[in-house]
């Protein structure tokens, strides 16, 4: 089994009522499972994507920020996590 090491944002501590968009990216980044982690990736990224389209609400430039990151991070991982499978 090959490791993925990927330097990320720190997904600090476990929020009960965090947005879903950090809680799939959480379960993406924290995926120790290879074959379920591209679609961990691709759940979170489209929450991500989501979070920004909504447009209800003006987000902090902290969470612009962190949600910039995030989305910078995921295709880390995805490029990396797809070397490993070959796809």
């Amino acid at each position: 089994m090959k490791t993925i090491t990927v330097h990320s944002p720190d997904p600090g501590p476990v929020e009960v009522h965090a947005p879903q968009w950090k809680q799939r990216y959480r379960a993406a980044i924290l995926e120790p499972d290879p074959a379920k982690l591209l679609q961990r990736i691709a759940e979170a990224r489209s929450a991500v994507l989501d979070r920004i389209e909504d447009g209800f609400s003006k987000p902090s430039d902290g969470e612009q920020l962190a949600r910039r990151d995030a989305l910078e991070t995921l295709s880390t991982l995805r490029k990396t996590a797809e070397r490993g499978t070959g796809e």
